[in-house]
């Protein structure tokens, strides 16, 4: 009989030995591709020298040094231009000066829906997340309250009526969510 032991350990071994002689070509041939894309060039780049700073002399010690502007000394400083933009308007320097015909109009207030205030910012993004799912833009505002701490409001608006903020409150009610209706003065 023949014993075939021998001849799969001796498989096992050109197996082996195969492919850590192709890993190694494949090594090679890469290393060999690389050096002659990168041939006659560097792969870093030189930085060019920066000049270290020399304090002026004449500085007295422990004080900072004036500050070196560019040119020689004796020179003039360079001007900065005018512009002269108020006399081309029409009407001329007086057009320079707002002037206020009427008086300012009173600013109708801003309405918002408040659908939560938590002190846990992950609460707040939860619940806008939540919006979100069902279609409502919301958003979180961080608030710091002196009394009470920070808290991260989630609300929804402005809204141009409060007919509109109203049948917002009553689409979220049948949510299960309570929110609040809020008026603000800008």
């Amino acid at each position: 009989m023949l014993c075939n032991t021998g001849t799969q350990r001796s498989q096992r071994g050109n197996t082996l030995s195969g492919l850590l002689i192709g890993l190694l070509i494949g090594v090679a041939i890469a290393a060999g591709l690389a050096l002659y894309i990168n041939f006659g060039r560097t792969p870093f780049v030189s930085k060019p020298e920066v000049q270290p700073v020399r304090p002026v002399q004449g500085a007295p010690a422990g004080q900072s040094a004036p500050i070196v502007l560019p040119g020689k000394p004796g020179d003039r400083p360079v001007e900065k231009p005018k512009f002269d933009f108020y006399k081309i308007l029409p009407g001329g320097e007086a057009a320079s000066a707002p002037v206020l015909d009427k008086p300012v109009e009173d600013v109708p207030e801003k309405i918002y829906l408040q659908a939560g205030a938590y002190q846990n910012p992950s609460d707040a993004d939860n619940l806008k997340a939540r919006l979100a799912l069902m279609g409502i833009e919301a958003s979180v505002q961080r608030v710091d309250l002196a009394a009470k701490g920070i808290f991260y409001r989630v609300r929804l608006g402005t809204f141009a009526t409060a007919d509109a903020a109203e049948s917002m409150r009553a689409r979220l009610a049948t949510e299960g969510i309570e929110a609040a209706i809020v008026r603000s003065k800008p």
